[in-house]
């Protein structure tokens, strides 16, 4: 039968510390949780996304797109906010096209690369899915249910340990994950 996650977390826990003594086991928790609720969180949104007829990464490259920046992105602005190889993001551009989501726009600078830039029907699909995700995502609804110093705090946490992350992992080349 299957235990509660922070059961089956000391489980496993005490079972690598008794394997492995001489390991420090104390970051297991924060690493198991860390990419269990990702995992859940991720699989929420794409849920929510998917009543769109789109992916949440679909949903996520539009929101890049559509926030004020003081120049339009590259394809290769966005494969280092996304974290994606070129081949995923040079697909999913294509198809985000065709679907008339976002236009492609040859740079004046560089006649090479192309700028890309939401449409009206990408802008209404991204207030749409915001809408969605503050009504219906699990993840909005136990944030909110955090006392505001929780919130602050977790939110103060992450944010530390994605700018570290972020910091550790530019020029390295994404998968096609």
């Amino acid at each position: 039968m299957p235990k509660k996650p922070i059961e089956e977390l000391e489980a496993g826990r005490d079972y690598y510390a008794r394997l492995l003594p001489e390991l420090d086991v104390e970051y297991f928790a924060t690493m198991w949780h860390l990419s269990t609720v990702g995992h859940l969180v991720a699989t929420d949104l794409d849920r929510i996304a998917r009543k769109l007829g789109y992916s949440f990464a679909d949903v996520h490259l539009l929101g890049s797109l559509g926030r004020d920046r003081r120049r339009a992105l590259r394809a290769t602005d966005l494969t280092s906010i996304l974290y994606v190889s070129n081949a995923v993001l040079s697909t999913r551009v294509a198809r985000l096209e065709k679907d008339g989501l976002l236009v492609r726009e040859r740079c004046d600078d560089d006649k090479r690369a192309f700028e890309l830039h939401l449409t009206d029907k990408g802008r209404t699909l991204i207030k749409d899915a915001i809408w969605l995700i503050a009504s219906e995502a699990k993840i909005v609804q136990l944030f909110r249910r955090l006392a505001t110093a929780d919130r602050e705090a977790l939110s103060r946490i992450l944010g530390e340990m994605h700018e570290q992350l972020d910091r550790d992992f530019v020029g390295v080349p994404h998968s096609d994950d």
